[in-house]
């Protein structure tokens, strides 16, 4: 097989980069619904790979998206929903409040100018309104395009599911690099999705799920608000959902219910905050360990660039860099040391003939004589008597193609 040429080479991949801009192009748009197929397949990848053992990959994938519409996806839409709705009746129930009142109240508690406190009380509800107004004309308005981002996160998502194996191997097969590179940096890979996504969603999940039942007997409303907050804010390492907890221990104080004030401190300091302190450990740092200030950039960062879904994939994409800087690194700091260990092993390589043919011939010659049917040691070899003992006559006649003990004559 020829090699191409260079012109050959250049053109292609001078037409591989026009290419890939334009598909990058094309997936741009709708990179969100892509991004939360792969993150969603990722998922529930164990469940299907049982499934597909069992009654094949279609039917696995199929099953799989309807177990995940009905267990995940219907859930989490009907939440988020519902505290949309609630947040709308958050905000007109603090733009019914009367902010002098308050004001005065806790000026009174705390010493703080009360014409500043009404200042930022209204420029808060004012922000808070003109927000979620937007929010609203944005959501409706863009339906279309969210009925065609759903239809492309349902395809992407069941091919992943039935061909994801495949396009992993793939991706190991076209990656030029050498193997235990390559896999090294796919197990690494894991690690980070499985920190990114499982590990940092579920210690979310049980810090904003345990909020909402400190809550509830407390007698806040509107639980589906709450406990979304919280999950989002959980994400963030070192903060997590103390930033909605400790706000509401202030307002149970303020409103005059010490007793709820205290034993919601007691528990959002010991179980909330608690479990973050005991699930992260076991479940998150099983992935690349990275730096509490990597993870809130790479998060906010991910929302900016990625959307909702760059919650999870932003530290992610900072985690890949940091470990394929530190591969980088390692093998410019132990390049020159393989060097001579190369060479040591060219100069082995060289003498290995040699001395494999010498091990070959002491192995021959400590053959147990029985081994080829009884004889002298010196036919230990496997040749034949017979036909060494007739010298160059007898090659002479092999060579011209004689069968002497065929020869009846002979």
């Amino acid at each position: 097989m020829s090699r191409r040429s260079p012109g050959s080479r250049r053109f292609l991949l001078a037409l591989a980069a026009v290419v890939a801009a334009l598909s990058a192009l094309v997936v741009l748009p709708y990179l969100q619904f892509v991004l939360f197929a792969v993150l969603l397949a990722y998922v529930l990848d164990p469940i299907n790979d049982r499934l597909a053992r069992r009654i094949g990959p279609t039917l696995a994938a199929a099953a799989t998206m309807m177990f995940a519409t009905a267990v995940i996806l219907v859930p989490v839409g009907l939440a988020l929903a519902t505290a949309v709705r609630q947040a709308d009746r958050i905000v007109e129930g603090v733009e019914t409040l009367d902010a002098e009142a308050i004001a005065d109240q806790v000026s009174g508690r705390i010493g703080i100018e009360t014409e500043m406190l009404v200042q930022t009380l209204s420029d808060a509800v004012e922000n808070g309104l003109q927000g979620a107004a937007g929010n609203v004309v944005t959501i409706v308005g863009g339906i279309p395009e969210l009925l065609i981002g759903l239809t492309v996160f349902g395809f992407v998502l069941f091919y992943l599911l039935r061909d994801g194996d495949a396009l992993v191997a793939w991706l190991r097969g076209v990656t030029p690099i050498e193997p235990e590179l390559r896999e090294e940096l796919f197990a690494n890979f894991d690690r980070l999705m499985w920190a990114g996504i499982v590990g940092t969603a579920v210690v979310a999940f049980v810090q904003a799920l345990l909020t909402v039942l400190a809550f509830v007997p407390l007698g806040f409303g509107n639980v589906a608000f709450w406990f979304v907050i919280t999950f989002v804010l959980s994400l963030l390492p070192l903060v997590g959902a103390s930033v909605v907890w400790i706000p509401a221990v202030g307002f149970l104080a303020l409103v005059n219910r010490p007793v709820a004030a205290g034993a919601l401190l007691v528990f959002g300091a010991v179980v909330i905050s608690g479990s973050d302190n005991v699930l992260r450990p076991l479940i998150v740092n099983r992935g690349a360990s990275l730096n509490p200030a990597t993870i809130v950039v790479g998060i906010f960062g991910g929302v900016a660039v990625f959307g909702v879904v760059g919650l999870f994939f932003g530290p992610i994409v900072l985690g890949m860099l940091k470990i394929i800087v530190e591969v980088l690194v390692r093998d410019a700091a132990i390049g020159p040391a393989r060097a001579p260990a190369a060479a040591d092993r060219a100069a082995a390589g060289a003498s290995t003939p040699n001395d494999g043919r010498a091990a070959g011939v002491s192995a021959a010659n400590r053959t147990d004589p029985e081994s080829d049917g009884g004889g002298d040691d010196a036919d230990s070899d496997g040749t034949d008597p017979e036909a060494t003992d007739t010298g160059a006559p007898a090659d002479a006649d092999s060579a011209d193609g004689v069968d002497e003990t065929r020869d009846p004559e002979g």
